[in-house]
């Protein structure tokens, strides 16, 4: 199966192929959480969201090794 998306016309080359590199394996060795932020959070609010959820998931047992 192929699933295409989308990325805004402003997002650069880098940005699109982590994005698929990301998804990519995530499709492949689990199941994506995949949520929403607005446009203008910043990359540090960003990693300070994706730690706590990365942190709640080890903390339940579901951490993929």
């Amino acid at each position: 199966m192929i699933v295409e998306v989308s990325v805004p016309d402003d997002w650069t080359p880098s940005q699109v192929l982590a994005t698929r590199q990301l998804l990519q394996h995530a499709v492949r060795t689990a199941v994506p959480v995949i949520a929403m932020v607005r446009k203008d959070v910043s990359a540090d609010q960003l990693q300070e969201i994706y730690d706590g959820i990365q942190a709640l998931i080890r903390e339940a047992g579901l951490e993929v090794e």
